[in-house]
Formats: C-alpha cells, sequence, structure tokens
C-alpha cells in the first residue's frame, strides 16, 4: 500500500511556535532567527561592558544620561524576552501536554529562566519604588549575571555541563584523590617544618593551607620550607600537583572532544517536528528518535552514500542539495528528502550513489536503531519507504 506524502504533510508553524523555535532553539534557518539572536548577544555584550566603563569616572560622569539610557532600555528588552519565552513554552511538548499554567510555571523554575528573571525583576522593582542611584548600583553584581545569558546562545555550555555530569564519577574520584594528597602533604609538611617554622607550619591547618596553594602551584602565602627534608616535600607537592590538576582538564577536554564528534549541530524539538516523517507521532517517540540521532555537517562534493556498499546509516536532509546517481537514474536532492533508505533491511546496501553539491546538514541514525524503531513504529517504515518512491 503507497502512502501518499500529502498524507502526512506538516502545517505552517504559527506565530507562537516561531516564538519558541528562535529564543529557545536558536533557529538560524531565517533571517529573523538571526536578528533576533544577535541582537540579543548584543544587546548582553554591550550591557556587560556598559558595567565596566561605568566604575571609571572619567567615562561614567560626561556620559551619565546615556548610560541610564542604556540601562533602562536593557531591562525592558530583556523583560520582554522573558514573556515571551514564558508564552512561547507551551510548544515545548513536555510542557505543552500539562495544564497551561502549570506547565509554564515549571519552565519559570528551570535555571536560564531564573537567570533571565533576575537579570531584570530587581531593576524594574526598585525602579517602581524610586530607590536611589546607590541602591541600582549596590546590584551590580545581578547585572553582571546578564552575562550567563550568553550560555543559551552556545551549544558548548550545554555541551560541558552534559560532559560534566556524564564524567562525574571520574571528576569525583579526582578531587577526592586530590583531597588526600593535599592532606597527606600539609600533614609531612606540619612534621618536617613546625618546630622550626612554627609561625608558617605550626598547626596543620596552615600547613594544608600550603598544601593547596602548593599543589595549585600558585606559591600564595610566601612561606617556603628552609630544612631539606622540607624541600623534598615541597618539590613531590609539586609535581604530584601539576599530574592532579591536568588529570580533570583531560577528562573533560577528551568528552568535549567526543561530543563534538558525536554532534556537529542541535538537533531540536522544531527541527524533528518539521520533518513529514515524524508527524502526528507521540511527544514520547519523538524525544526518543531525538535522542537516537545524530548529526553532520558535509562538505560539498564529499560522498554520503557509494552503492554497493554496507548501509550502515539513515539520512534526513535538513538543508544543501546533492546529487543522486544510480542505473539509469541522475537526479537532485534536497531539504527534508531521505537517503540511505536501505538500512531498513538487515543486510541492505545502498543502491545509489550520492555526492553532495553543497555544504549540508544531516540528520543521521544507525542503523540498527532504525530498524529497531520501525518494528515499533510500522507506520515509520512505510513513510520512509513511501518518500523514496
Amino acid at each position: 500500500m503507497t502512502v501518499e506524502n500529502r498524507s502526512f504533510e506538516v502545517p505552517r508553524p504559527g506565530i507562537r511556535e516561531r516564538a519558541y523555535a528562535i529564543l529557545e532553539e536558536g533557529d538560524l534557518e531565517t533571517w529573523t532567527g538571526r536578528i533576533v539572536e544577535i541582537g540579543l548577544l548584543t544587546v548582553i555584550i554591550a550591557n556587560v561592558l556598559a558595567i565596566i566603563l561605568e566604575t571609571v569616572p572619567a567615562i561614567y560622569r560626561p556620559y551619565h544620561d546615556l548610560f541610564i539610557g542604556f540601562e533602562t532600555a536593557t531591562v525592558y528588552i530583556f523583560a520582554l524576552e522573558y514573556v515571551v519565552r514564558l508564552w512561547a513554552a507551551v510548544e515545548d511538548p513536555f510542557i505543552g501536554a500539562e495544564h497551561p499554567v502549570v506547565g509554564r510555571l515549571r519552565f519559570a523554575l528551570r535555571p536560564m529562566m531564573i537567570v533571565d528573571l533576575i537579570s531584570f525583576a530587581p531593576f524594574l522593582l526598585l525602579g517602581a519604588v524610586g530607590a536611589g542611584a546607590l541602591a541600582l548600583r549596590s546590584l551590580r553584581i545581578l547585572r553582571l549575571l546578564r552575562l550567563l545569558k550568553i550560555a543559551r546562545y552556545s551549544p558548548a555550555v550545554p555541551a560541558l555541563i552534559g560532559v560534566v555530569y556524564s564524567e562525574r564519577r571520574a571528576l569525583i574520584g579526582t578531587f577526592i584523590l586530590l583531597i588526600c594528597v593535599m592532606c597527606m602533604a600539609g600533614e609531612a609538611m606540619h612534621l618536617a617544618e613546625g618546630s622550626v617554622q612554627p609561625a608558617a607550619f605550626g598547626t596543620l591547618p596552615d600547613s594544608i593551607y600550603w598544601a593547596i596553594a602548593t599543589l595549585a602551584t600558585v606559591g600564595y602565602g610566601d612561606h617556603v620550607p628552609v630544612t631539606m627534608l622540607g624541600r623534598f616535600i615541597a618539590g613531590m607537592t609539586m609535581v604530584v600537583g601539576l599530574v592532579l590538576f591536568a588529570m580533570p582538564i583531560g577528562i573533560i577536554s577528551t568528552g568535549i572532544v567526543n561530543n563534538l564528534h558525536r554532534r556537529e549541530f542541535n538537533i531540536t524539538w522544531s527541527m524533528i517536528k518539521r520533518q513529514p516523517l515524524f508527524a502526528e507521532l507521540d511527544v514520547a517517540d519523538i524525544k526518543e528518535i531525538m535522542d537516537l540521532m545524530g548529526a553532520a555537517n558535509i562538505p560539498d562534493h564529499a560522498r554520503i552514500t557509494l552503492a554497493g556498499h554496507a548501509a550502515d546509516k539513515f539520512y534526513i536532509v535538513v538543508s544543501g542539495h546533492a546529487r543522486l546517481e544510480s542505473e539509469g537514474d541522475r537526479r537532485e536532492i534536497g531539504a527534508g528528502e531521505v537517503i540511505g533508505v536501505e538500512a531498513l533491511d538487515d543486510s541492505g546496501v545502498y543502491g545509489t550513489t550520492i555526492t553532495a553539491l553543497t555544504e549540508m546538514r544531516l540528520m543521521v541514525l544507525a542503523a540498527d536503531e532504525l530498524r529497531r524503531l520501525c518494528v515499533r513504529l510500522p507506520v515509520l517504515a512505510e513513510r520512509i519507504r513511501a518518500r523514496t518512491g
């Protein structure tokens, strides 16, 4: 039975859905998305620069009114952004599944939404009650929190948080080892130098503080051992400190590199929902597909599939164009089309050679994961075969 493409076409997104895609998912496929993101980033950076320059009297005094005007405009921009994010929150499938008020309340309690609220709410409140300049200046530390809003626009920040969480056991183990070495070095130095330099190493807390500074190789405290044994302990503490501080750096950097190799760009809910292939699937099913999907940036003229080779991956074209070549068939394919339908078969081989004509972004699904999904969701297999004709 043939499934026609028009039977599961995706409707054009509404204003609220577009707002959610731009603000929460960083949709840069349209000029509107690019302008909004660049504009908000510019406001955030300019605001932090203004906070810094306000502390320079030679700059602040002659331009006092300009600084006040810019701060007022910034507060209202951030307030408007917050309101629009809250209004569009129900487009998140997990928020939208709840009552609109309860769902939005849960959305407002997310860490980044709390940062957004702090970035403007205290200043609106103080402005409403007529607080003085001193009270506003005292909230400078809260204004600096606006810099954290940049985390929304950098995929590296969530990647870093994800890596720290996934490697938490190794990082905790390294931290425990560091604590043990710190205590042992402090005790050794207390025994070696305590009687010689009682002011510096006479107590264990003083010696542990020295051990912390020495393990970090910063040397705060200006306390140096004078005995041969104390110098030996200090030298060993420095060497061990270099190794211990290098371990978490290596763990995190390796995790970030692996994460970037697995996913070259963020696959978002809106991106998945725009694909007719996944139209009308349950929220839980789409969430599972998002978790399984990888992503790849393909340079122009790169080969994506080769006829006769094992079909180990299934692709959905997000953007760009490619040339499909097979016996008696030569055509171009673009956004929304699928590549590698042969991956549905256990021993499938690619029947066509496909080469990128432009830079392309592809969503990628391993063949075994695709087959497992299609066993559970037969309609998905029907749609994949239908879209390849």
